[in-house]
């Protein structure tokens, strides 16, 4: 079950970033809050047996979704959950027109183990159905980024139709130098 976080619990979904992300992927933590109160983004908890096993964040605009962070969490990893939590989160959205995906690319690794977690979420979202943009190059805050769409719900959408909808997305939350999204 998908439900909406209340503020207590959003700052319970920080702390598991905080161990399920590189640190360039997550906000600072004022930033975090900030953007919580304000409903500038919306942070989900995934339950099963009222567990709280995974969670996501998304910001949306007319119908579509930008997910800037999801993440099974640490203990419940490797049970299959993932697969299951994607699923019922497009069941979730379903009344949406698009899901975009951010995921850091392979450039940004500092090591091994960073780099296999990477080409693990890549995997993850191309085996579920998601398609990745290419041909776009899509920096933010100095870090490259793949993005990935899932428009199951309806007809293809360009490349040039994604990166309006991110920036209309971002518009305006911070400095537009921080957002390059150019094709290559």
């Amino acid at each position: 079950m998908i439900k909406k976080a209340n503020f207590e619990e959003a700052i319970g979904v920080y702390k598991y970033m905080q161990e399920d992300f590189l640190d360039s992927e997550i906000p600072n933590f004022k930033r975090f809050l900030k953007m919580t109160q304000e409903n500038i983004h919306n942070v989900y908890i995934y339950e099963e047996d009222e567990q709280e096993i995974a969670y996501f964040i998304t910001m949306e605009k007319n119908e579509k979704v930008l997910i800037t962070h999801l993440a099974v969490i640490k203990e419940y990893r490797g049970k299959g959950i993932g697969k299951r939590f994607l699923e019922s989160i497009k069941e979730f959205l379903s009344d949406k027109k698009i899901l975009i995906v951010e995921v850091e690319s392979e450039k940004n690794a500092k090591n091994g183990e960073e780099l296999q977690v990477i080409e693990k979420r890549l995997r993850y979202y191309l085996n579920s159905g998601f398609k990745k943009c290419e041909g776009m190059e899509y920096i933010l805050f100095g870090v490259d980024y793949y993005i990935l769409t899932y428009s199951g719900f309806t007809n293809k959408i360009s490349n040039q139709e994604v990166k309006h909808i991110i920036e209309d997305i971002y518009d305006g939350l911070f400095p537009k130098e921080n957002l390059i999204i150019k094709h290559i």
